[in-house]
């Protein structure tokens, strides 16, 4: 076996001051893909402001942040409302991943307000809502948090909807407060249906009330506190929670406050090894994540419904770019706030305080870095190993669905596709070469035998205005409206079709879909076009 001595070792340095570390200059700066994609979701709660290494801060030091929360390229009709868009909402995809449906499948998705969630205001309790909403801005800061977290300044209140009330503990800036799970697409309906509540007096409870007997909305009230403070803190500029806030036990939370405690477990080794460069550089570096965390918070700006007049069903076709139609049955209310209503950022720091802010945070890091390499042996070993743990938990972060990190129990689902229905991406009839295997034209049937309209076929783009898809489009609403749900859709198309290029048409004209679905590199701009 060769010993030190040997001329072996002479290829590798033998003793610590031969290693040189620099590289852990560089370890603090790689990962900007992987913050990146959780910038959004990190500055949507308070714990952004926690002093702590962050790999790659540089990723959030932008010269402008984003108005609006991504979306997914699809086709959205409104199925009754008449309303196209070009996109679906951040929170919307999360619900139904459209990325991972597969090409021609159909899926129908009942969507609705959790129990806990009140009807939109009226005008009669409206001038009462904007008097509380004063009054709770008015308790902000250290004397307001401290009031809203005693038991007795929270136990009260009870909502009478059948009176107009408005509940005098805050029940409508807490509404979006809730007590349930989202439902899988596979379990059955929870809940009652919103619509048959606002036919019937109800009276609905603060989250904070205590029913005897029950102990479980004690427990819900401490955590919604926890969550409360978060997503909103007292720096709201308009008051109230989130429509869809952060999840309390977010992977991300727990990520920050573990890399908090790193860091200082770094400072109290850096204080014991007496290394005053490193003790001045995690701190300058910690502090950059808080400043840049300060200037990027925000949450998200759902629009909703003020008024309780006659709308027509707000249920929504979706089509994705390889052929698959989800419809999702839901109220107005649920489709303003997830699907044709806009998803915005609301920002706590003004443009100028941000600029500021992003110029003080790219000083403390450049600062910090050079720091950084002048660190002890000790030092830079613990910082070097720190910052590739966190870079690799970043990177495992991006593999989670999105649902981990958001609270999205204001709604329920369920998957409500009937059986024949639930097989239009396979093949059900081997020796039937049309109607048995997977189409466009099938999986467009479905979604007309399912709404029993083609208006949104046409506005949508699904398929061509021309005479010839007129006539299978109005012969498919016929045996949509008849129930005979085993029309042979894909044969009566290929004979109209095939009659239209005997007398002479052009095949072009029939191609379907009319119009294709935008790619994700499409301009930004015609993300939200109506037409």
């Amino acid at each position: 076996m060769s010993s030190p001595g040997d001329p072996g070792w002479k290829w590798f340095p033998n003793d610590k001051p031969s290693w040189r570390l620099d590289v852990v200059t560089l370890l603090a700066v790689i990962g900007e893909s992987a913050i990146a994609e959780h910038a959004q979701a990190i500055t949507a709660s308070l714990l952004c402001m926690l002093p702590r290494l962050l790999p790659a801060p540089q990723a959030l030091l932008k010269p402008s942040r984003p108005t609006r929360l991504p979306e997914t390229h699809a086709k959205m009709a409104g199925v009754y409302s008449g309303t196209i868009l070009d996109s679906v909402g951040f929170f919307a995809n999360i619900i139904t991943p459209l990325d991972a449906l597969p090409p021609y499948s159909f899926l129908v998705l009942d969507i609705q307000h959790a129990p806990s969630v009140p009807p939109p205001l009226t005008s009669a309790n409206q001038h009462q809502h904007q008097h509380h909403q004063h009054h709770q801005q008015g308790k902000r800061g250290l004397a307001g948090f401290i009031s809203r977290a005693l038991p007795w300044g929270r136990r009260r209140g009870v909502t009478d909807d059948s009176m107009g009330g408005v509940s005098r503990a805050g029940a409508t800036e807490k509404a979006s407060q809730h007590r349930i799970t989202p439902s899988t697409l596979n379990e059955p309906p929870h809940g009652v249906d919103i619509e048959s509540q606002s036919r019937t007096p109800t009276v609905h409870f603060s989250p904070d009330v205590e029913i005897e007997g029950h102990p479980g909305p004690i427990r819900r009230r401490t955590t919604e506190k926890v969550q409360d403070l978060l997503s909103t803190g007292t720096m709201a500029v308009t008051g109230g929670r989130p429509i869809v806030p952060p999840k309390l036990l977010s992977p991300l939370h727990i990520l920050s406050a573990f890399s908090f405690l790193l860091s200082v477990a770094i400072l109290i080794a850096a204080v014991i090894w007496k290394d005053g460069v490193a003790i001045i550089a995690i701190t300058l570096i910690s502090s950059a994540s808080t400043v840049v965390g300060y200037a990027s918070s925000w949450r998200p700006i759902l629009m909703q419904r003020r008024h309780t007049n006659d709308v027509p069903s707000g249920d929504v076709m979706i089509r994705t770019r390889e052929g698959a139609f989800v419809l999702v049955r839901c109220s107005e209310d649920v489709a303003r706030e997830l699907y044709s209503g806009t998803e915005e950022c609301e920002y706590y720091v003004g443009e100028k305080a941000y600029r500021v802010c992003m110029a003080l945070g790219t000083i403390l890091l450049m600062v910090s870095v050079v720091l950084l390499g002048n660190c002890t042996w000790n030092s830079q070993i613990f910082i070097g190993g720190s910052y590739i743990v966190l870079n690799g938990l970043y990177w495992g972060l991006g593999m989670l669905p999105k649902s981990y990190f958001w609270d999205l129990s204001r709604y329920t689902w369920r998957d409500a596709t009937e059986k024949d229905g639930q097989k239009a991406d396979a093949i059900t009839n081997q020796l039937d070469e049309r109607e048995g295997h997977p189409s466009f034209t099938r999986t467009l049937w479905y979604a007309i035998r399912e709404t029993k309209a083609i208006g949104w076929v046409e506005r949508s783009g699904a398929a061509p205005g021309t005479p010839q898809w007129q006539k299978w489009l109005n012969e498919a609403l016929e045996n949509a409206k008849l129930g005979n749900r085993n029309w042979e859709a894909v044969k009566r198309k290929n004979e109209i079709m095939t009659q239209a290029s005997k007398e002479g048409g052009d095949p072009a004209t029939q191609r379907a879909p009319a119009t294709e679905v935008q790619t994700k590199g499409a301009a930004p701009g015609n993300a939200r076009s109506t037409f």
